[in-house]
């Protein structure tokens, strides 16, 4: 059995062992990209795990969202193993502001860490034995349909399959636009406009003038509407139009606000005459082509 975590000075392990009475609720822990928590449990009714609400306990919501898993197993070895989740909700469970399913739809799930606990408790409203984690990874794949959604995760596991070395030889540059290593700082590089006339999912209309191909593969994040949250990949900027690279599942309305990031094509010249940030530029320009080396 995996180590459990004990409360109240309950030996957790020692009471399962015993073959003692007593009952259990799966946990479910949701940490979104952007640090918001989610929890949620199996048991009929909300659970405060690891003391109480004031003494630093968290809240599982229960008879709230309802979720599923599939079998969890345990092997030896480096086989990154699969949890499936399947979820159902209504319209008035929300991730913020925004309908769950809806949210799920936008990706407000996507790369999300997930931890499965089973809890055990002598008795519901009682003193608590502990949790024992199940399973953790992170989502890497999701299906939603009209009243419920399908999450597919992935056990931590998967970071092994990182490409190593880290640093590669290549013309482009190795950092990621506003990483550490690029050092600049991502809202200074943010520009606010509203979503104006004649908009669709895939095209938006705005009164930004700024040069072609200003924020070509940059990012678009809405902050009103329907979208709120949404972020999506930019194909192509001209002025006062934005081609998104993976259309939006609800069309914004006109007066719907967002920002809009510059993007980078990780060339040498870019970092140079666009960010001025040559000094943190980690590509090799003159290296020659494969088609080139003898």
């Amino acid at each position: 059995m995996k180590t459990p975590t004990n409360y109240g000075g309950f030996d957790l392990a020692a009471h399962l062992a015993g073959n003692n009475q007593f009952v259990m609720a799966d946990l479910f822990t949701f940490t979104l990209v952007g640090g918001m928590v989610l929890r949620y449990t199996s048991a009929d009714a909300d659970l405060i795990v690891g003391g109480n609400v004031f003494l630093g306990g968290n809240v599982f919501l229960g008879g709230d969202v309802l979720i599923e898993r599939g079998r969890v197993r345990t092997v030896l070895g480096l086989e990154v193993d699969t949890l499936d989740l399947r979820i159902n909700a209504l319209p008035e469970h929300v991730i913020g502001t925004t309908p769950f399913l809806q949210a799920m739809r936008n990706g407000a799930l996507d790369g999300a860490a997930v931890k499965v606990e089973r809890f055990f408790t002598p008795a519901w409203g009682s003193s608590q034995y502990g949790t024992v984690i199940m399973f953790s990874g992170k989502v890497a794949d999701l299906d939603v349909g009209r009243f419920g959604g399908r999450l597919r995760v992935n056990s931590d596991l998967h970071i092994l399959n990182i490409q190593m070395p880290r640093n590669l030889y290549q013309p482009g540059c190795l950092n990621t636009l506003f990483d550490g290593a690029c050092t600049l700082a991502k809202a200074a590089w943010g520009v606010n406009s509203s979503v104006g006339s004649g908009s669709t999912s895939a095209v938006i209309n705005c009164g930004l003038s700024h040069s072609s191909g200003w924020f070509d593969m940059g990012t678009i994040t809405f902050t009103s509407g329907v979208n709120i949250g949404v972020t999506r990949s930019i194909k192509q900027h001209a002025p006062g139009v934005i081609a998104l690279m993976n259309p939006l599942v609800s069309a914004p309305a006109t007066s719907d606000t967002f920002t809009v990031y510059a993007g980078c094509d990780k060339q040498q010249a870019t970092c140079s005459g666009k960010f001025n940030n040559l000094a943190n530029f980690r590509g090799f320009p003159y290296v020659p082509s494969p088609e080139s080396v003898t």
